[in-house]
């Protein structure tokens, strides 16, 4: 399986990931019930996105979790959101329109503070833990697994534990997830045990019918991730938390690697730090938008309460790369 065996050296920048590392996962209450194929980059004039090559989401099979409409929740105002990066441990639920009226399932807190979150053609919604500013929220024993939140009842449980622990001096466990419609698969990029001399992290794939894991990068501390689709197979789009790059890895239409790693995107190109890396990337209409941090594996506070920048590319189809589109700013 692709992987880089190279060690290289933990980056020491000034500041780390705190806060700022967790993913917002918003889902608006309305009528439409799924997550509309709009999403998806325009597509050449005359030119279908599968034959030519351009990049489309995965994962617009999407649909809202059941509970979020019980009335017993006892929310009002219009949409609703859920949320991973508010000052509440846990999952929260919110109204968009009266952002003071929230409301957690009681399970929702048992992880600590989450960071990614993703969900899947059922409604069921999955999150892993991340740390910010203390351990005693976030144990190291919890860093490798990824929780499952009903889709009906809302109660939020553990799904699986990826191989691997958490230690002091590098505390986080799983940063990015995908998912992926045709598949039912979930990806999840992590930097479980990653050490200061060497990289252990990667990707892994779930099947989330059964739980099986399959792994598809080895040896490669990977933050935020994508998965999209490219022709008649994929493309794993991954952050690195060494440096500040994006690699691409393609895979099969069954979701295997099929080919080796290729640079994708350099963030410095659009105007990152050298200690910035990817918490997040996404594709929303016919950008590629990747949500940037400082990284370097501890925590520390002085990062607490600084937002994070965002860059993003848009994808040329005739040269088939993704160009800067917005150079690295605040939102």
């Amino acid at each position: 399986m692709p992987q880089r065996p190279r060690s290289t050296p933990f980056r020491r920048p000034t500041s780390g990931l705190s806060v700022s590392l967790v993913v917002v996962g918003l889902v608006l209450l309305a009528l439409a019930l799924v997550v509309a194929r709009s999403t998806r980059p325009a597509t050449p004039t005359g030119a279908d996105g599968e034959r030519s090559g351009l990049p489309i989401p995965t994962d617009d099979c999407r649909s809202l979790p059941g509970f979020m409409a019980n009335p017993e929740i006892g929310l009002s105002g219009g949409g609703l959101a859920l949320a991973t990066n508010r000052s509440e441990m846990g999952l929260v639920l919110l109204s968009t329109r009266q952002p003071d009226q929230t409301y957690q399932h009681p399970t929702w807190r048992r992880a600590g503070y989450l960071g990614p979150i993703a969900y899947d053609r059922e409604g069921n919604i999955y999150v892993a833990p991340t740390p910010r500013l203390s351990l005693a929220d976030n144990p190291l024993a919890g860093a490798t697994t990824i929780w499952r939140v009903a889709a009906q009842s809302g109660e939020m449980a553990p799904f699986v534990r990826l191989p691997g622990a958490a230690h002091e001096r590098n505390p986080y466990g799983i940063i990015g997830l995908s998912y992926v419609c045709d598949l039912h698969w979930l990806y999840a990029g992590h930097v479980i045990g990653g050490t200061p001399t060497s990289e252990h992290g990667g990707v892994v794939a779930i099947d989330l019918n059964d739980g099986t894991m399959r792994p598809i990068v080895d040896n490669t501390d990977v933050m935020g991730i994508l998965v999209v689709e490219r022709g008649e197979g994929y493309e794993l789009y991954l952050a690195l938390a060494r440096s500040p790059e994006v690699m691409a890895l393609p895979l099969d239409a069954n979701g295997m690697p099929a080919g080796d790693m290729r640079p994708l995107l350099d963030l410095e190109q659009a105007g990152a730090s050298a200690s910035e890396r990817v918490r997040k990337l996404r594709l929303v209409d016919d950008e590629l938008i990747a949500d940037l941090v400082p990284f370097n594996y501890s925590l520390q506070t002085s990062a607490a309460n600084e937002p994070n920048r965002v860059a993003a590319w848009r994808y040329n189809a005739t040269t088939g790369q993704w160009e800067v589109s917005r150079r690295a700013a605040l939102p």
